[in-house]
């Protein structure tokens, strides 16, 4: 009797913890913004981290499609005159920079595999030998950051929710209607505000 209580309790404390497992941020997973994320950078946003560990994190939103076409950010590019998709705003740190996802079984050399069939790759690599679709290619500009510790600081408060990435999800067709999708059901809101 008192092992399978043993057993009992064992199963009980692994329980929360495999869940938790899921609910942990790491590459390839999605950081959905709860209603705690208030100012016009983060709030409704979908984040697909790129890195994760204890030195920090980043990532790219991948829900906030942007007016601007690429070839207007990139002129002097004869590669990407055949690109119709818009340009993606990534984040706000390094509004200089552009990467690059790719929905493909066949990455480039070089391309760094986030989840299957989604590879980041830098934007000089995607303008090279990569069909110029939208539907498999998206271009941001900038990138979402965290220093050490700084993420999960928010996740404390209950600024995100951390969800498993799909290929359908961060290529989503309408990319716009993202975060409506994914955000915590009003029954997760209230148990968040609970705390």
């Amino acid at each position: 009797m008192i092992r399978i209580l043993t057993w009992l309790v064992f199963v009980a404390w692994l329980a929360p913890l495999s869940a938790n497992a899921d609910q942990a941020p790491a590459q390839g997973k999605l950081l959905v913004a709860t209603e705690f994320v208030r100012g016009e950078l983060f709030a409704n946003t979908v984040v697909l981290l790129l890195h994760y560990d204890d030195t920090g994190a980043f990532g790219l939103v991948v829900n906030r499609p942007t007016d601007v076409k690429l070839e207007e950010l990139l002129a002097d590019e004869d590669a990407v005159a055949g690109y119709s998709g818009t340009l993606f705003w990534g984040g706000p740190v390094q509004m200089d920079s552009l990467r690059a996802l790719l929905f493909t079984d066949t990455p480039p050399e070089g391309a760094e595999k986030i989840i299957e069939s989604v590879y980041l790759v830098s934007y000089e690599d995607a303008l090279e030998g990569v069909p110029m679709d939208p539907s498999r290619l998206r271009f941001y500009i900038g990138y979402a950051g965290w220093a050490p510790g700084q993420l999960d600081n928010e996740m404390g408060h209950g600024s995100w929710r951390v969800l498993p990435a799909s290929s359908e999800l961060v290529f989503a067709k309408e990319p716009g209607t993202l975060w409506k999708q994914l955000k915590p059901p009003q029954e997760q809101r209230a148990a968040i505000e609970a705390r």
